[in-house]
């Protein structure tokens, strides 16, 4: 298959004085041309981060300060403002967490849709036709009626239904889905994360999801990339992350999942201490003070380095681990 996305050494840092903090540290990763891949870590892990420089959307004082991001031929690390303006929601396109903050408040829901394709040269009256059809296919009903409505009249389930058609606009080759369900309820979640995965599979995508909880997107990621700190730890297909982790950091994650299955609910496990703060130096592995597993080589920073079918950066192999 070929690669769609590729991330080589990608770099962030945030300005501080006269000096840059590295917040996002060496990131290697390619994606497929229709892969997808969930990037998953605890809250300030990076992930988030990440995915906004590929998208080139990061803000002062967060900048790229190394490494390159290239989307099929193109390096968006060397594109100007401009450039990026005709690749976002063209040939990459992001959902975004928080639909109410995201969507203007001042605009009906069908104008911002059809925004999303005259800003890449559609003639409005057929961005207009176009509209109603993403509206309908995406769930909402009504949509010559409901096109007319503000993002307050919507539910939170409805405003993100928005957001996935605006992101689908122009049939984008990425789709970056960055904790699309955080604001929703349960059954809610479920219906989104089916409509994405269906609309995924309608028009081919490179889909990446990204997510704090890999229990979300079991069942519908190719490959898991997992991020503590600001580094990636694992880069492995689903099945063996969930049966095989290769790095404490992933077995860790997955022993905070509730079971279903168990009926006494007893009290979830939990990662003792917690994650370094994103712009305090760390030394050797940054998961060495909350792992159980630690030695003293972990004093040592180790390299993403191949494990089972996938990578994995931690100097001691799962069959050496302590219970």
């Amino acid at each position: 298959m070929t690669a769609l996305l590729e991330l080589a050494d990608l770099r962030v840092s945030a300005r501080s004085g006269r000096a840059d903090r590295e917040i996002v540290h060496g990131v290697d990763l390619t994606v497929e041309a229709g892969q997808t891949v969930a990037v998953v870590g605890e809250s300030g892990s990076g992930k988030s981060l990440t995915m906004l420089a590929v998208m080139g959307l990061l803000t002062d004082p967060l900048r790229v300060t190394g490494g390159t991001v290239r989307l099929g031929d193109r390096d968006l690390t060397a594109l100007s403002e401009r450039e990026l303006r005709t690749i976002r929601g063209n040939d990459a396109a992001m959902i975004y967490q928080d639909p109410m903050t995201s969507l203007n408040p001042l605009m009906r829901v069908g104008d911002q849709v059809v925004e999303a394709m005259t800003a890449h040269g559609v003639p409005k009256a057929e961005a207009g036709r176009r509209m109603l059809d993403l509206l309908a296919r995406v769930g909402i009903p009504d949509p010559k009626r409901t096109a007319r409505a503000y993002p307050h009249e919507f539910s939170g389930g409805m405003r993100q239904r928005v957001m996935i058609a605006c992101a689908l606009a122009m049939r984008p080759r990425l789709l970056i889905a960055d904790e699309p369900t955080t604001a929703l309820d349960v059954t809610i979640q479920q219906q989104i994360l089916a409509l994405i995965d269906e609309l995924r599979r309608e028009l081919g995508m490179t889909t990446i999801w990204v997510t704090h909880d890999l229990g979300v997107v079991a069942r519908l990621v190719d490959r898991v990339v997992v991020m503590y700190a600001g580094h990636v730890v694992e880069d492995a297909p689903v099945r063996q992350v969930f049966s095989a982790p290769q790095h404490p950091y992933t077995r860790a994650l997955l022993a905070a999942l509730p079971d279903p299955t168990d009926d006494d609910r007893p009290p979830l496990a939990q990662i003792p201490g917690r994650p370094p703060a994103a712009t305090d130096p760390v030394e050797g592995c940054p998961f060495r003070p909350r792992c159980a597993q630690a030695v003293d080589a972990c004093a040592t920073r180790p390299a993403l380095q191949p494990r089972a079918q996938g990578r994995a950066a931690c100097w001691v192999p799962p069959h050496e681990w302590r219970n």
